[in-house]
């Protein structure tokens, strides 16, 4: 272009300058209503960490009630059913037959170590019951009796500290625990010295009843695998298997693909070519935190408010915090109450289609996959932790806590409308409302005033505390939360993290409702 011609009596005016762009908006609220929502957060968010990760025992003592013992009897479950020891013994009692075969082309005594291999550093008595019918099957009579002498010498052991400590033999107000257990003992001494036939109506029933699947190997044990008795017990491995294989497929397939998009993800992100479409407001505006103070004050008057009516009231008020939670699902819409347009709360909570459902939902699973070798390093610092403990309790002459998953505990014990309002819960509720909540009101309030990568780990931390798996299982769950509000920093939208979220729960929890009905009690 040509220089426009300019008198030379008229001094030369400087190029206009380009149009400045808008100065980023600030949400609604005022400093005061954000120093409310704030102290209302710490408090109540505060409260329900706390809650959440503390022990049961604590839990009731501030409620001056002790914890409620399950009665141990005759004819109720045994403790530990679809614990760590018993899930492998009921996997191997399963696979009896496919395993006695495949010992017979090996050396002898193989498959017996292997499988015997996995029940060691057993404490309670209730587990060492189950590893005595694991060693009578794999083992033999004869190694399944010395256990059965050791234990019964151990559980005397216990009766007589119990008497010196408390005078008196109670494990429960209303159960006999250990006449239970030397009265087992008894029996499976009876079975693998005179045989099956030799047990009473009495005790057989108690087995079942305690053992379920391993009481009735037990009661079977010498009959030929294809005896009617005893074939529905000792075969359906082939499915387990099946199911293992595949999720370790997956899992393998998973990983590795993760590992190739999280490092292409590091090189884009590094060079630039990763656009982020997240648009943070301008400091000042509360109603996001409030949303998020909402809802954790929401969450604690239904979490805590419902324990205590469990212990005062009645003890099947608690089930009323499945269908409960739903209605928490109307807290992100609090912004829309305070007077914000429809159109610029969905903008900014995430609720928008980006460039495209579809688009945005493949984003999500690729991210997500992506996100997986991150998930496994909090695993596996889990893993760590959980074995420092144990050998730290070991140390002090402690019995080790097993970590637990009160999903999996949900599902062993429930039938099948209570799986599926768990299932419905972990797949819809959990991906929307946790999203909507953390990712889409808490990650952009604090974008609003911290860099990205630090308003992501604290939104993450929050999250992985509001849930109730303890101090030592919040790892993964951090990567997890730090993977999903990457993605709302990348994508904008709420789409992606609600899939990747999806994805997750739907995997782990159909892959444990499966898991636990291969392994129930069969029908006989």
């Amino acid at each position: 272009m040509d220089t426009p011609y300019t008198p030379s009596n008229q001094t030369p005016q400087p190029d206009p300058q380009p149009p400045q762009s808008p100065s980023r908006p600030t949400d609604p609220g005022t400093p005061f209503s954000g120093f409310i929502a704030l102290s209302l957060t710490i408090i109540f968010a505060g409260g329900v960490i706390l809650w959440q990760n503390l022990p049961e025992s604590t839990q009731y003592g501030m409620f001056n009630e002790a914890v409620p013992q399950t009665p141990i009897t005759a004819d109720t479950p045994a403790p530990g059913r679809f614990g760590q020891f018993d899930l492998p013994a009921r996997m191997f009692i399963r696979g009896h037959k496919l395993l006695t075969e495949l010992d017979s082309s090996q050396q002898s005594g193989s498959m017996s170590e292997t499988v015997m291999s996995q029940f060691v550093a057993v404490y309670d008595p209730e587990d060492q019951i189950r590893t005595i019918i694991m060693s009578g099957e794999y083992e033999g009579p004869e190694q399944a009796l010395d256990r059965i002498e050791a234990t019964r010498i151990e559980v005397i052991d216990r009766i007589a500290n119990k008497v010196e400590q408390e005078g008196a033999v109670t494990e429960t107000p209303d159960s006999n625990r250990y006449g239970l257990l030397l009265t087992e003992l008894d029996t499976l001494q009876s079975i693998y010295t005179d045989g099956p036939d030799s047990v009473e109506q009495p005790m057989r029933d108690q087995l079942v009843a305690r053992y379920g699947i391993l009481g009735q190997a037990a009661l079977t044990h010498g009959m030929d695998d294809d005896d009617p008795r005893r074939k529905p017990l000792v075969t359906g491995f082939g499915w387990v298997a099946t199911l293992l294989f595949f999720m370790l497929a997956l899992v393998g397939f998973s990983f590795l693909a993760g590992i190739v998009l999280l490092v292409i993800g590091i090189v884009n992100l590094a060079s630039g070519k990763l656009r982020f479409r997240f648009e943070p407001p301008a400091p000042g505006g509360s109603v996001f935190l409030e949303t998020y103070g909402l809802f954790v004050a929401a969450f604690a008057v239904l979490s805590i408010g419902l324990f205590v009516l469990s212990i005062k009231v009645n003890p099947s008020l608690g089930v009323l915090s499945f269908p409960l939670q739903w209605v928490l699902m109307l807290v992100p819409a609090w912004a829309l109450l305070r007077g914000m347009k429809s159109r610029a709360w969905r903008q900014a909570i995430g609720l928008h289609t980006g460039e495209g459902v579809l688009k945005e939902i493949g984003c999500g699973f690729l991210v997500y996959l992506a996100s997986i070798p991150i998930f496994m390093v909090g695993l596996l610092i889990t893993i760590v932790v959980v074995i420092v403990q144990s050998l730290r309790a070991t140390a002090q002459g402690l019995p080790p806590t097993p970590p637990t998953n009160p999903i999996f505990e949900i599902i062993s014990d429930s039938g099948p409308f209570v799986i599926l309002l768990v299932f419905s819960l972990a797949t819809i509720w959990a991906p929307i409302t946790e999203e909507l909540i953390f990712r889409g009101a808490l990650y952009r309030h604090m974008r609003g005033r911290l860099h990205w990568v630090l308003a992501a780990f604290f939104s993450a931390i929050l999250f992985a505390y509001m849930h109730s798996y303890g101090p030592l299982m919040v790892a993964p769950l951090i990567a997890l939360g730090f993977m999903f509000a990457f993605m709302r920093q990348w994508r904008g939208s709420i789409i992606a993290p609600i899939t990747a979220h999806f994805i997750h729960n739907a995997t782990l929890v159909g892959f444990m409702i499966i898991f636990i009905s291969l392994l129930k009690d069969p029908v006989i």
